[in-house]
């Protein structure tokens, strides 16, 4: 099976899906972030996906948007060290919805999120996500923002 593009840019939006609190036991800086992505009915696995973005208290939901996409993380609950979360994301492809969950340790976490991505021709596939993410220093000066349900 041959990643298109829109698998690449859902893989890539889901590393991105991850919402951040304004709690004690997460670190505020730059993650590193691995995302393995299972496609049902994929014979074989798909290599892992590594990013590097920046998780605050002040902007608790990093960019989420590749070109061409515009994604909205919506939904975003708080308990304890676990956040979860919507995303809805929309391109000229289709559409992909997806429910996730991390569990925050201080300087690193472990997540998983489920989504369903719809071509335009009506065609979905199901896709799992799990996520490791790692602090490993303060944010850069050019870190985005994602959108946000409450920006519309």
């Amino acid at each position: 099976m041959v990643l298109t593009t829109r698998t690449t840019t859902c893989l890539l939006a889901a590393a991105l899906a991850v919402p951040t609190l304004g709690w004690a036991n997460m670190e505020e800086g730059n993650w590193d972030v691995t995302v393995k992505m299972e496609m049902v009915g994929m014979p074989f696995p798909l290599p892992p996906v590594q990013t590097s973005q920046c998780v605050t208290k002040k902007d608790v939901v990093p960019d989420m948007s590749r070109q061409n996409q515009d994604c909205i993380v919506k939904d975003q609950k708080v308990s304890g060290d676990t956040v979860t979360w919507r995303v809805q994301c929309k391109s000229a492809d289709g559409t992909m919805d997806g429910e996730g969950r991390i569990k925050y340790a201080g300087r690193t976490y472990d997540g998983e999120m489920l989504a369903k991505m719809t071509e335009k021709s009506g065609q979905a596939m199901t896709m799992k996500y799990t996520m490791q993410g790692r602090h490993t220093g303060p944010c850069r000066a050019d870190s985005k923002k994602a959108k946000r349900a409450d920006d519309y």
